[in-house]
């Protein structure tokens, strides 16, 4: 047999109720919230790692580049013995 205060229709009943209908509610609203959160996170990280991913092939072209100046250079040494002739409008070249 159940306890009286324990009825449907007792005050404490009623209060506990309501105060276990708040709290159900406001761990729904911190679920919600923290999913809006995560996702928000994510955005960010995603766009981040576009801005990351872009560097990384701008970097890697300038690399690229540079290498093979880097190599040119060395060629022109190992053949010649001298660096590759000045260009025109160089001021080391006399003119």
């Amino acid at each position: 047999m159940k306890k009286p205060s324990a009825e449907k229709d007792s005050d404490e009943y009623r209060h506990r109720r309501e105060r276990n209908n708040l709290a159900v509610k406001k761990s729904r609203q911190r679920s919600k919230q923290k999913a809006v959160d995560t996702q928000q996170r994510v955005n960010e990280l995603k766009e981040e790692n576009e801005r990351l991913e872009a560097k990384i092939k701008l970097l890697s072209k300038e690399l690229s580049v540079l290498k093979d100046l880097f190599l040119e250079h060395a060629h022109n040494l190992a053949d010649g013995g001298q660096a590759p002739a000045n260009r025109e409008g160089d001021s080391a070249n006399g003119q």
